[in-house]
């Protein structure tokens, strides 16, 4: 077969895309069985593992929720240099990144019971 350059950078592009969503999953994959591997244990044992949460709510069921928040760093973006015509003006670098959070109910008896999580 004869590609042509065109045809090489579509191939390069999807295959690029399929190999980032299996990593994305292969992630979600890793931190699902973490989360799932806590219940049915005390939530003692998730403390003395994980350290204290970062907050408690109540599960509305008369037990809690254990929240863990966690911040991702992506470093700063770079600052930036705009003109309209005689007004220019700078913006500085920001940090950037997001809080992923890990959840854990807790039942009235300190089993956990279930769990939800957002953010790799």
């Amino acid at each position: 077969m004869n590609f042509n350059n065109k045809t090489i950078k579509i191939i390069l592009f999807y295959f690029s895309i399929i190999i980032i969503i299996t990593m994305i999953q292969s992630c979600a994959s890793r931190v699902t069985k973490i989360m799932e591997s806590w219940v049915g244990h005390h939530e003692s044992e998730l403390i003395a593992s994980w350290k204290p949460p970062s907050r408690i709510m109540p599960d509305g069921k008369g037990g809690h929720i254990l929240i863990y928040e966690f911040y991702r760093d992506f470093g700063y973006s770079p600052g930036y240099i705009y003109q309209y015509g005689d007004i220019i003006w700078y913006e500085p670098p920001k940090k950037t990144g997001y809080i992923a959070i890990r959840m854990f109910y807790v039942n009235k008896n300190g089993i956990i019971y279930g769990w939800r999580w957002r953010g790799l």
